[in-house]
């Protein structure tokens, strides 16, 4: 017989409770560490264009994008991607990237393996009263700024001048 005690079934759809807003963005979290054992996490992100993260690698994580909708523009390493709908994109551990958006907005499914890094979106954001995207926040303080990079740096997400 199948222990079934080690891992309950999860069924999630972006939801008030599940997500978060996020230096502009609408981040809802469908499966987290805790669902998966740390093996993975996947987020429905709704991106504003303007609130890209800057030049980074992750020394623990890969990153896939699958595009729900608009367009968003990688540069990881040497190699520079467009992808819209229906298209994925992944973005290896040690690879130094970025991402900008094309259109004004995007909606994109991001899978994190293994789990980790995620909680940076969650100490950083705030709970959603939306799962439309927030008011757009303005400049972000450096200090917060300088926060953020310094507790993602911890968790070994690298921030870089330029990739």
């Amino acid at each position: 017989m199948i222990d079934t005690s080690l891992r309950s079934p999860i069924g999630q759809k972006p939801t008030l409770k599940n997500s978060v807003h996020y230096m502009g963005h609408t981040f809802s979290f469908l499966a987290t560490g805790k669902d998966t054992d740390n093996d993975y996490t996947l987020i429905h992100c709704f991106f504003r264009k303007g609130y890209a993260p800057p030049p980074h690698y992750h020394t623990y994580e890969d990153e896939s994008f699958y595009l729900l909708d608009g367009v968003i523009e990688f540069q990881a390493g040497d190699k520079k991607f467009t992808a819209g709908p229906g298209e994925l994109i992944v973005l290896p551990k040690m690879v130094p990237h970025s991402f900008n958006l094309v259109t004004e907005t995007a909606k994109a499914l991001l899978l994190i393996t293994p789990s980790g890094i995620e909680i940076i979106f969650k100490e950083f954001g705030v709970p959603a009263h939306t799962l439309d995207l927030p008011p757009d926040p303005g400049e972000i303080p450096k200090e917060l700024f300088q926060k953020l990079r310094q507790r993602s740096e911890e968790l070994g997400a690298i921030w870089i001048p330029q990739v």
